[in-house]
């Protein structure tokens, strides 16, 4: 796969002869589009309609974000790859409530088991009780709160072994309260972004989804996937930060909330990358994947489920 091309810094994006530049009061470059499949801008960046169209003709969707990392909304080719049959299927599974708890059911598994992998060296034992509970589930509701109280236990097994300086003591949104949360709720918003792209690259609608109610964002679906690759991707992208002491003070900025600040932010997205170009091997497959494709293959699965191809089961990594 190509490369996603992260963009911090501020300006206009222009059309240049037949390239995509970024223009702001201190410099003027250029951006490789032979080798960028997707964009992901953090803050301040004004597009001018013709480089809109070039992006667009050469299929490279635009991810924005704000500048503290709130994902805001994903520019792409209108219905790209949408198909109006497996459109029909995708709502088919979502209305039906007893195909809705099959696929629901699956991402909180997925969810589960990926949060007991990261904590499998550490004091895990009291997730053991949730997936007899997770399969007697009979309505979304329970399922949510389920998934909740995983969450929740599976956030304190983390702090149980991280440095004082990076407890959690809860999770916190908007804003963070201390610097993890900080790290969390950024890399958070990066992946379901990154999700968002994926989507809109498989014939899946990403309003259509099981887990959460499709009416409560635009990327419901990316929403449901995000729960699985949680945790094997920006929870171990946190740890190795903290656990290799790359993270530090001036990594974060103090302002109603804590943030990351420049540097910090720097940091996790490069860390955040270089995670999504590893690569594991995959029995499906035969061979081994990057985790970012991983997160297409996942779509492809959720895809031939509503096709009634093949039941869905969600990616649970080897270790």
């Amino acid at each position: 796969m190509s490369d996603i091309y992260y963009l911090l810094k501020s300006g206009t994006l222009s059309k240049y002869s037949g390239s995509i530049i970024l223009k702001n009061e201190n410099e003027t470059f250029e951006l490789p589009l032979e080798n960028v499949d997707m964009i992901a801008a953090f803050g301040n960046i004004t597009f001018t309609t013709p480089a809109l169209s070039l992006l667009s003709e050469s299929k490279i969707p635009i991810i924005l974000f704000s500048e503290r990392g709130w994902y805001i909304t994903t520019i792409f080719p209108d219905n790209y790859l949408q198909s109006g049959y497996v459109l029909k299927k995708q709502v088919e599974h979502s209305i039906n409530l007893n195909k809705r708890m099959v696929l629901a059911t699956q991402f909180v598994i997925g969810a589960y088991k990926n949060m007991k992998k990261v904590v499998s060296r550490m004091q895990w034992g009291k997730l053991d009780s949730y997936l007899q509970k997770i399969n007697s589930s009979s309505s979304i509701e329970e399922l949510m709160g389920i998934e909740g109280n995983i969450h929740i236990d599976y956030l304190k097994i983390l702090d149980e072994n991280l440095p004082e300086k990076f407890k959690i003591n809860g999770r916190t949104r908007r804003p963070p309260g201390n610097s993890i949360n900080a790290m969390m709720s950024y890399l958070y918003s990066v992946l379901y972004g990154t999700i968002t792209s994926e989507v809109l690259r498989t014939h899946l609608s990403p309003s259509i989804s099981y887990l959460h109610e499709s009416t409560d964002r635009r990327s419901s679906l990316a929403l449901d996937v995000n729960e699985i690759f949680r945790p094997i991707i920006c929870d171990r992208v946190i740890l190795k930060l903290i656990n290799l002491k790359m993270m530090n003070e001036n990594d974060f900025v103090n302002d109603d909330g804590v943030f990351l600040s420049a540097t910090g932010k720097k940091k996790v997205l490069q860390a955040f990358d270089e995670k999504l170009r590893e690569t594991v091997f995959v029995h499906g497959l035969g061979r081994n994947a990057s985790y970012r494709r991983l997160i297409r293959l996942e779509l492809y699965k959720i895809e031939k489920h509503v096709m009634g191809d093949t039941p869905y089961k969600p990616y649970v990594a080897r270790v």
